[in-house]
């Protein structure tokens, strides 16, 4: 009976007391969702396919898009970016921590990322045969990527006052 008495009593102090959790708002909270997506394709150099035509030299470029729900900006870099979404000047930098610097910039205004797609590397074959002229080792992907190219999207959401 002492252990039932005590075992009640200590029931009794761990209790809830009777004050319900906070009642949640009228509205549930809004969002709005933003989509940003990169992709960037390292040079090549000229040379020559197996038939020995002249294959043109590529420059390396990047491309990114910003889309929420004011529209769509493009840009051909990082720095560009942050120009046309007005954020501060980018500190020097590789690429990559320009692309930080636009993510934080990004954070301070609300943003918060939720979901991330892509960000692998593939490689370009340069001619014809199933190795192409880079011999044993190179790898087949689809058309057009070279190794070091990397694309990403990221699927941003901030909250609406």
């Amino acid at each position: 009976m002492r252990t039932f008495l005590l075992c009640s009593a200590l029931l009794l102090a761990i209790a809830p007391t009777g004050t319900a959790a906070p009642a949640l708002g009228d509205k549930p909270p809004k969002w709005e969702y933003a989509e940003l997506t990169f992709r960037n394709l390292p040079g090549r150099p000229a040379g020559t396919d197996a038939d020995g035509k002249e294959i043109p030299a590529t420059p390396a470029s990047v491309s990114i898009r910003w889309i929420n729900p004011t529209g769509e900006v493009e840009a051909k870099g990082w720095d560009e970016l942050a120009d046309k979404l007005k954020a501060p000047a980018l500190k020097k930098g590789t690429a990559a921590y320009q692309k930080i610097q636009i993510l934080n910039h990004l954070g301070s205004e609300g943003w918060e990322l939720m979901e991330q797609t892509g960000g692998s590397a593939t490689a370009l074959l340069d001619g014809p045969g199933p190795r192409g002229p880079r011999g044993p080792g190179a790898f087949e992907t689809a058309p057009g990527f070279r190794a070091g190219s990397a694309t990403g999207t990221w699927l941003l959401k901030r909250r609406v006052p």
